[in-house]
């Protein structure tokens, strides 16, 4: 969320997802510091977008395992997943792991660009992914060369 924020392309959320919820914790870790032109931008987003879920339980064994792995942000996320029975938006590759082995349907940030451009929504993912890299967003060239190719750019 808060690399679309900083594309100010929050609205791409939507080319792969009918409806947003975020875990409280994940909404104050992404606008805790508001001088951020981005948490001003999710802020925003949220309030007239999404629904903010308070702590989900986690009290069943499933979600232990997920604490043991993961940080409270993604085990909120898969936590609220899982109750909503939907899929999450998580780049976190250990989230991404724990995501696929409790069969809850995950999509990162690559993900929802690519959905966006087939959906007509932006001409080309080339140019915000380069922001991202430049904004030291973390990719591989692996995973670069592979979204680039199915996106035929």
């Amino acid at each position: 969320m808060i690399a679309l924020a900083k594309l100010d392309q929050l609205e791409l959320l939507f080319c792969t997802f009918s409806e947003i919820h975020l875990p409280q914790v994940v909404y104050t870790e992404a606008t805790c510091n508001q001088y951020r032109p981005d948490a001003q931008l999710i802020t925003h987003f949220v309030k007239d977008n999404s629904r903010v879920s308070v702590h989900t339980d986690l009290k069943s064994d499933e979600f232990v395992v997920f604490g043991v792995m993961l940080d409270e942000g993604e085990i909120q996320a898969l936590a609220l997943a899982t109750k909503m029975r939907c899929g999450v938006l998580m780049d976190e590759r250990l989230g991404r792991i724990v995501a696929k082995q409790h069969n809850i349907p995950v999509v990162g940030l690559m993900g929802i660009l690519f959905n966006a451009k087939f959906q007509g929504a932006i001409p080309s993912v080339k140019p915000l992914i380069i922001i991202l890299v430049e904004d030291n967003y973390r990719l591989s060239d692996k995973v670069l060369e592979l979204v680039l190719a199915r996106a035929g750019e």
